[in-house]
């Protein structure tokens, strides 16, 4: 039997996405229908919403590549299949989603974490343990590092042992940034960052910035250091000076969760959702946002006001035949 739940639905590109009621399939072979707890807001969703990603598929149509809730029973992590890019997504009530799209939420694995582990968690897992390779001996530069995914590298990079600074532009983040355990550095351009994170010497540094930033990273590291690059809000291009990376025989290596086949998206989130378990991974949750406001949650995470993870509150009971939404 159909159903009909509120979920924030894209009607043109560069839109503001509009809470209304809409019509639930019922599933079909492979597919689950997911009561829906929480969903999170990443900067793909923004990439939708302007048509860089998935611009093409059909509109209107209800965005959110991430989220947690339920089904049969089991609180489950729903993330990939095309949801939220070319079908229909998690900022809903309810989810229709391939099956092969759901991960078992381990116990003792807080919902709200659970939201944001496909994509804060999963980048974290790659670019940390895969592609970083982080050690006790290491010291560690985040750049970035009160969003939610610094603060999820910086949390793995402390539970390998490893010294960890983090940066930030904004000097009212530098006591959440102190509070987690990392040595917080206040820089807002290239040049400052220079001068403050000069005594680290890192032998790696976790790039989510770009931009001038990416070539300060490459003089400050160590030799035979590691940069890692999964983000450029700062900008998408650099120039770097290649006689330093060449004569301090750095590594330069990137991750970008977009290309990942099915499978290994998969098995992070699995991998994520046990470090949050095992208490190796944190990712702290800034604020929660009823479905109502979520033109009020994008700006937040396009303002890069956030100190963590932004959630929606998608939880809404189904409507019934002939019943308003609220």
């Amino acid at each position: 039997m159909k159903s009909r739940v509120l979920a924030a639905r894209l009607a043109d590109l560069g839109g503001v996405p509009v809470v209304t009621e809409v019509e639930l399939s019922d599933p079909a072979a492979g597919e689950a229908v997911v009561d829906m707890y929480y969903a999170g807001l990443n900067p793909l969703d923004t990439y939708v919403i302007q048509g860089s990603v998935g611009g093409n598929a059909v509109r209107p149509r209800t965005l959110g590549v991430e989220g947690v809730g339920l089904c049969d029973g089991r609180p489950v992590v729903v993330h990939g299949g095309g949801l939220g890019i070319v079908r229909d997504g998690t900022w809903s009530g309810r989810v229709l989603a391939p099956r092969d799209a759901l991960v078992p939420v381990p116990d003792g694995v807080a919902l709200e974490a659970a939201a944001a582990a496909a994509v804060v968690g999963t980048t974290a897992i790659r670019v940390t343990w895969d592609v970083g390779a982080v050690r006790a001996h290491d010291r560690v530069l985040v750049l970035g590092a009160s969003g939610g995914v610094g603060q999820a590298v910086s949390s793995l990079c402390r539970a390998a042992g490893a010294q960890v600074w983090g940066q930030t532009g904004n000097p009212d983040k530098v006591k959440a940034i102190a509070a987690s355990g990392v040595t917080p550095i206040s820089a807002s351009g290239a040049a400052e960052l220079m001068v403050e994170a000069d005594p680290v010497v890192p032998t790696v540094v976790f790039d989510a910035l770009g931009g001038e930033f990416t070539a300060a990273a490459v003089e400050l590291l160590a030799d035979h250091g590691r940069l890692i690059t999964y983000g450029a809000s700062a900008g998408p291009d650099s120039t770097l000076s290649m006689r330093t990376v060449y004569r301090k025989n750095l590594t330069i290596a990137g991750y970008g969760g977009v290309s990942e086949p099915p499978a290994r998206i998969r098995a992070g989130t699995e991998l994520a959702l046990h470090a949050l378990r095992d208490g190796q991974l944190v990712i702290p949750v800034h604020e929660i946002y009823p479905l109502a406001r979520v033109g009020e949650a994008l700006r937040a995470l396009t303002g890069r006001t956030a100190t963590g993870k932004i959630l929606l509150d998608v939880r809404s009971q189904p409507l019934g035949h002939g019943q308003a939404p609220a």
